[in-house]
């Protein structure tokens, strides 16, 4: 269950190692104890090549947005979102850009969620 996008700049690519911000961003997810099982989690981390932040200014982005079944409540979201953001921003090295690091939980409709395990060998 929950999805894990983070999404990032590419203006941005070479301050941070994406594999260590997909282990820390999973691990806070796991740490929080919100998930059971842990490997339940998907996470994935994808480069946005054209964008635009604001106006225009040479800024970047890094958006980890959480999509999880319906039921939780706003303070569990919080924490989670939050735990995302303290968990990735400190993997970004300074450089000439400000960087906006953000975090978002939606809700999945648990009543038309469909999954399926198929067995490894």
């Amino acid at each position: 269950m929950p999805h894990l996008r983070i999404e990032y700049s590419t203006n941005i690519a070479g301050r941070f190692d994406p594999a260590a911000v997909l282990v820390a961003a999973t691990d806070a997810l796991v740490a929080s104890g919100v998930f059971a099982p842990a490997d339940a989690i998907k996470a994935r981390l994808m480069p946005v090549e054209h964008f635009r932040v604001g106006s225009g200014g040479d800024h970047g982005f890094i958006h980890a947005g959480l999509a999880l079944l319906s039921g939780r409540d706003s303070a569990t979201k919080q924490r989670l979102t939050a735990a995302l953001v303290d968990a990735i921003a400190p993997l970004v090295a300074p450089g000439p850009q400000v960087v906006q690091i953000t975090s978002e939980a939606r809700d999945m409709d648990r009543d038309t969620y469909s999954k399926r395990l198929i067995p490894g060998a």
